[in-house]
């Protein structure tokens, strides 16, 4: 268990929300862009650069594109994300006794989002990349979450499945941090102890063991 939390900030991708369909359609359609300019790459190809960049600690997407030199980017279709099935069992367990927020790197329109999930009720904060002008790995964006719910940086956690962008930012200000191991932050390694989370889990649920 962990002592003396107070609020419990929460990444979205891969940590609510399972992204695996919207990255393998992404891909796909990433693919026929480069080939439709006679680039042949595969869509598998990109899969796998992203999976050899999230073990590096690199930006998956990023990384993929930058080995292949694509520069046209195709689009992130929010249509194909889906809530894991226990996020709102665990949410609610959690907001009867802790503050809840989210701090995660997403687009316009997060709040949004979040209501058509019907998950927004549970949260007093969010805070995303696109309304904070800063994106994580910056700690700049965790501050601003910390200021927002009023909390000490010792009395809150962050859960998130990226070591690089969640775990080492986050104690970097001394917040307590959960590596929940989904999707491609589940095959990260840290590095060195300054990416060591405070626990590890594999699944939403496992969550309730801890806090």
């Amino acid at each position: 268990m962990l002592e003396g939390i107070t609020t419990v900030f929460f990444d979205l991708g891969a940590t609510l929300v399972d992204e695996s369909r919207v990255w393998q359609a992404r891909c796909r359609e990433q693919a026929a862009m480069a080939q439709a300019k006679k680039k042949h790459i595969k869509s598998i190809a990109l899969q796998l650069e992203m999976v050899k960049a999230s073990a590096n600690l690199l930006p998956p997407w990023r990384t993929a594109l930058a080995r292949y030199g694509l520069s046209e980017e195709a689009p992130y279709r929010a249509e194909h994300e889906r809530l894991y099935p226990d996020a709102g069992r665990v949410l609610s367990a959690l907001g009867g006794r802790y503050t809840l927020g989210v701090i995660a790197n997403q687009k316009e329109g997060l709040s949004a989002r979040l209501e058509e999930f019907g998950i927004a009720k549970y949260f007093s904060f969010i805070i995303s990349s696109w309304d904070a002008k800063c994106a994580k790995p910056d700690p700049q964006i965790f501050s601003i979450a910390l200021e927002k719910a009023g909390c000490r940086a010792e009395n809150a956690v962050m859960i998130g499945d990226r070591l690089d962008n969640d775990i080492f930012p986050a104690k970097s200000l001394g917040m307590k941090t959960i590596w929940i191991r989904q999707e491609l932050g589940g095959i990260q390694t840290p590095k060195d102890d300054r990416y060591v989370p405070d626990a590890r889990v594999d699944s939403l649920s496992e969550i309730l063991n801890i806090l």
